[in-house]
């Protein structure tokens, strides 16, 4: 991408007639007439894609979307069309999910939540909806600001249902980047525990336990269910043959 900015990858690919054909299969996940999913290429979880408003846009009335509505999402909140636009980014942030989830159970054998939502705070041009898990284990997972832009309560993380809400009510002021800014600095504290870190490496430590924790206790509690279902239907059948 030659001559191309870094952050406004987001808005080439949005742009893009035929993203399946234009597109590797490890930068496209996912597309369809008004909305494309791409592997988040610096994942900061063990599964994070990106879903995305296509440009143009068609609306349900067959108008195209201004341009300027998807530059970010600021713009989009002002738009007339804004809850249109979040639908359609959910029905397919929907599938991803299940996809993920399908490769959850494949690969580990266990489900953990998924997030969806948005960066108060933009680094890329084009309105982009993060679907990450919420493990938070990534070797890309670098610092500060990586971590607490997905911290699920700190305020960098607009959950996509408070969005959306908050869209179909009309509440579409925002606060000052310099607001969400001065949270990016804020103490890195575990969502799992509230314990308070004061390096990065430390915090990753503690995330990597909690998760296997967890992980072992969600295990175990499936093969107990497992167990439970086989024993159910042995009895099931003994009382068929009787």
């Amino acid at each position: 991408m030659s001559g191309q900015g870094w952050n406004t990858v987001l808005e080439t690919h949005a742009r893009r007639k035929n993203p399946e054909k234009e597109l590797a299969s490890n930068v496209l996940l996912k597309a369809d007439r008004n909305v494309i999913t791409i592997w988040d290429g610096f994942e900061k979880a063990r599964f994070h894609f990106l879903v995305i408003p296509r440009d143009p846009f068609t609306l349900a009335s067959g108008e195209k979307l201004p341009s300027s509505d998807l530059v970010n999402l600021v713009a989009l909140r002002k738009s007339d069309h804004a809850v249109e636009v979040l639908k359609a980014l959910k029905k397919q942030a929907d599938e991803v999910k299940a996809m993920i989830e399908d490769e959850m159970m494949k690969k580990d054998g266990w489900v953990w939540p998924i997030k969806m939502g948005f960066h108060a705070v933009e680094s890329m041009r084009h309105v982009h909806m993060h679907v990450i898990s919420s493990d938070m284990i990534s070797d890309r997972l670098k610092n500060k600001k990586h971590y607490n832009s997905f911290h699920p309560t700190l305020g960098l993380f607009l959950h996509y249902d408070d969005v959306l809400e908050q869209c179909e009510l009309g509440q579409n002021d925002f606060p000052p980047k310099s607001h969400f800014e001065s949270l990016e600095k804020e103490a890195l504290v575990s969502f799992y525990t509230d314990e308070e870190f004061k390096t990065i490496p430390k915090l990753k430590e503690h995330l990597v336990a909690q998760f296997e924790r967890r992980a072992k206790a969600a295990k175990a509690k499936l093969k107990q269910k497992r167990e439970a279902e086989e024993a159910r239907e042995t009895v099931k059948k003994l009382k068929s043959d009787e």
